[in-house]
């Protein structure tokens, strides 16, 4: 055989597989009318193509379609535009008919309808596309998806791989997305649809990320009349604030929580989604119990009964501490509920050891009811410095105001160590008793102190108050009463019984009766206390032990000042008309007021 016949059989060879291996651009009609009779007979899409055609042979069979439309009966989904490829299987082709064995739609728009997608018989889709060969896997790059009936659900960037080979092996999904201008990232998804277009149990994995959460679950899956889901799941957010600040979803406390992990066996129907045994951890706390939400109300609602060794409650009581300026006054800026309380919450809490800011309980007890513009937290029983508390506390927000209700009683609880937590001088002790009760209006923290309304008793027994020896303080002034207000401070006033009541009305807090009974002192109180200006005028009047009621003080005190900075001084008046060089300076008969008061009186 000479070298030009073998090289001309070899141009001949080429040329062959160069036209075989390039695309060929098909009149419209004839490739897309037998590719949409298979689209619509096989997988019940109706395909429209308003583009090119073209085919190529090498290195695998393979079409494009330009500018086409995918409809899913009822247009469940529908996507628009873009570039349909597919791969051909040979056998097939070799008999003149069109199936393709792999999908490829990229740069399309696609619209969905959830509810109508809901609306599709899925089971008897899946049963008549298992008994037949269908495509192995589609392919979605570069596209959108918008829906009709679903709030900033939509979805860019969407490219999705969903692949079944067999009806022996799991379908499997991955992708990625932006929503909300955040990456989404599904690593993982997989089920077997025979099984369940069976009504059998199907195993499924899942595995999705975000910058803002983490979750995973596996286990099995069921159709049928009564849909179910079991198995292990993990949900794990690094900021429970971001995540509701990106997705949009109000969970309840939501904007006041930080990292979270919720780990345990769960199982989802139709009305539900429970953890029997669920594993909480909220920022290096971790409580365990049980948990669930349910869809079947008008708005989801979580519940759960959970216990910890140790619980911080601060980050859910971090507003009200903002209900202070960094001045020290009370804030103007409204109260707001709504991102609080955007879903359902009724929750039971235990602890053996729980913190509120610098506060600390014991064996505590509580409860957390949120509804639509309320909130409700209540403690039912507590050990609080070494004696017990019980508490209520609500906020309701209607018409742009927010009312606010508290009220508690406390025993046998030790006043040093918890005006230490308080951050406050010990300058009492002994051990409290009392109750409380405080509720107030307004669309901000200083309107509702300006409109506080509410009742508040204390009583201490068997205490001391430090910083002054009143019983001292008695015995100069009845022998020095001008020198005594210079020395005065040091050493300590025991007591057997201190008590107060205190009538709160448009935010002035009057003492109705206050007293102090001591081995060898007692003391009246008398005077307000001026929530909104966060300030004391108090005086004391103090007296020996045996004193007759009648009689006039012996001492007088001056409490005032604001509540971070309270000045106890002896009133100098008092000390002035005990002293008998003195006593004609202030004369006792009232002078009209019409007349003159004399300058000076002289003996």
């Amino acid at each position: 055989m000479s070298r030009r016949f073998v090289f001309l059989i070899a141009l001949i060879a080429l040329a062959v597989l160069g036209t075989a291996a390039s695309p060929w651009t098909l009149p419209g009609g004839g490739l897309s009318a037998e590719l949409t009779q298979h689209v619509k007979d096989k997988y019940g899409l109706d395909l429209t193509v308003r583009g090119r055609s073209t085919f190529a042979v090498l290195p695998i069979p393979r079409v494009k379609f330009e500018n086409v439309t995918l409809r899913f009966p009822d247009e469940a989904l529908k996507a628009e535009g873009g570039t349909l490829r597919g791969e051909l299987r040979v056998l097939p082709l070799l008999f003149g008919r069109i199936e393709l064995s792999d999908f490829d739609l990229s740069e399309t728009r696609i619209t969905g309808s959830l509810q109508k997608i809901q609306a599709v018989d899925w089971p008897k889709v899946v049963r008549n596309g298992a008994s037949e060969t269908h495509a192995r896997r589609l392919v979605i790059n570069k596209s959108s998806l918008r829906w009709t009936d679903l709030k900033n659900a939509n979805l860019n960037q969407l490219n999705v791989v969903i692949r079944w080979t067999d009806a022996s092996e799991p379908l499997t999904v991955t992708g990625s997305a932006e929503w909300r201008d955040e990456p989404v990232v599904l690593e993982q998804a997989s089920v077997f649809p025979d099984l369940l277009a069976s009504d059998r149990i199907s195993p499924f994995t899942l595995s999705l990320s975000s910058p803002s959460v983490r979750l995973t679950a596996e286990g099995e899956a069921q159709l049928g009349d009564t849909p179910r889901i079991t198995g292990e799941s993990t949900v794990k957010a690094g900021s429970v604030r971001d995540f509701t600040r990106w997705s949009g979803l109000d969970l309840p406390f939501g904007s006041l929580l930080r990292a979270v992990l919720v780990n345990g066996d769960f199982s989802m129907d139709r009305r539900r989604l429970s953890w029997p045994a669920v594993s909480l951890t909220l920022g290096s706390d971790k409580l365990e119990g049980a948990m669930g939400v349910r869809f079947d109300t008008e708005r989801p609602v979580i519940t759960g009964t959970l216990a910890a060794d140790t619980l911080n409650l601060s980050d859910l009581f971090a507003p009200f501490s903002q209900a202070r300026t960094s001045s020290g006054a009370w804030s103007e800026e409204s109260i707001d509920l709504a991102r609080a309380t955007g879903m359902d919450l009724d929750l039971r809490l235990s602890a053996a050891s729980a913190s509120l800011g610098r506060l600390s309980l014991d064996d505590m007890a509580a409860s957390v009811l949120v509804q639509p513009g309320r909130i409700e937290a209540s403690i039912g029983r507590a050990d609080f410095y070494d004696g017990t508390l019980k508490g209520r506390l609500s906020l309701v927000s209607q018409n742009g105001l927010v009312d606010f209700k508290s009220q508690g009683t406390y025993a046998n609880v030790k006043i040093s160590p918890f005006l230490a937590a308080l951050g406050e001088p010990r300058w009492i002790t002994g051990r409290a008793q009392g109750q409380f009760s405080f509720e107030g209006q307004g669309r901000n923290p200083a309107d509702v102190i300006r409109q506080a309304e509410g009742r508040s008793t204390i009583e201490l027994a068997e205490g001391e108050i430090v910083g002054i020896t009143l019983q001292d303080a008695l015995r100069r002034v009845e022998k020095r009463p001008l020198l005594a207000s210079l020395n005065w401070k040091g050493g300590r006033t025991p007591f057997d019984k201190a008590e107060a009541q205190i009538v709160v009305k448009n935010g002035v807090g009057e003492i109705v009766g206050g007293a102090l009974k001591g081995p060898a002192v007692q003391a009246d109180l008398r005077g307000q206390i001026l929530l909104p200006d966060r300030t004391l005028r108090v005086t004391a009047d103090i007296s020996a032990a045996d004193a007759p009621v009648a009689q006039t003080p012996a001492l007088v005190f001056d409490v005032t000042g604001d509540w971070d900075n309270v000045a106890v001084t002896p009133q100098v008046r008092s000390l002035i008309e005990r002293s008998g060089a003195a006593k004609a300076l202030f004369p006792t008969e009232r002078v009209p007021a019409d007349r003159q008061r004399p300058q000076a009186i002289a003996q």
